[in-house]
Order: C-alpha cells, then structure tokens, then sequence
C-alpha cells in the first residue's frame, strides 16, 4: 500500500480537521511528542473515503516544499466530486471544476484543487 504522507509547519491538525470536512472523512489517528496537546503532531492519519483511500501526515520545523506531487482521490461518480471539490477549495483554487475526460476515455471526468495549504488534488472517477 502507498499512502501520501502530508507535512505542515504547526497546522496539521488544522489541515487535517479541513480534510476530514471536506471529504467527510474521519481522522484515524493524532499524536504529539509526549502526549502534550501543546507539542506539535508527530503523526496523523485520516480516512479521506469510504472505499478506505487515506492520507498521514505530521508538522516538521523544517521548510516544507511541495513540487512535482498531486494526490488523486478516485470516486464513484461525479456527484461526489461536485460535492467535495468547493470545500476543499475553500481558502485556495478550484483550479478546475469537473471536466469530463476527453476521448476515447469519455466514461469519467475530474476536478483539481489546490488546496489552502499548498497541496494539488486530483478529484476523479
């Protein structure tokens, strides 16, 4: 399995807390060094749909960049795509609402998103 790892500088929870709304997920896990609520998230992880694609992820002090990477989520329909694209959008881009696919894959289509924390994704089905 291949699980996208997300990093933050202090707002995973926060990021995390976004995600789990606009997808209606629900976050797996959150610990911090120590148990202190007050230390930074040393590990995450989310259940971003039903079919059980996730995402973990931790706050870093180190500068974090975000290159040459996207993350697709894979969807059953283009409803859900619909309904899940402009809150992931809130606070960043809807680069693209939902665009079916072009020839000969006409069966599907998707939306991207950048998201507020600088983060692509790829909404599909």
């Amino acid at each position: 399995m291949i699980m996208p790892y997300l990093q933050f500088n202090g707002n995973c929870e926060e990021a995390f807390n976004f995600y789990a709304n606009a997808f209606g997920g629900k976050i797996i896990s959150i610990s911090r060094l120590n148990g202190d609520p007050n230390n930074p998230v040393m590990h995450a992880s989310i259940a971003l749909t039903e079919s059980g694609g996730s995402i973990s992820g931790a706050d870093t002090d180190k500068p974090v960049i975000i290159s040459g990477m996207s993350i697709l989520v894979l969807f059953p329909s283009r409803d859900k795509i619909e309904e899940i694209a402009p809150k992931l959008a809130e606070g960043g881009t809807l680069v693209s609402g939902f665009t079916p696919h072009p020839p000969p894959d006409d069966k599907g289509g998707g939306a991207e998103i950048l998201d507020k924390y600088g983060y692509t994704w790829f909404l599909c089905c």
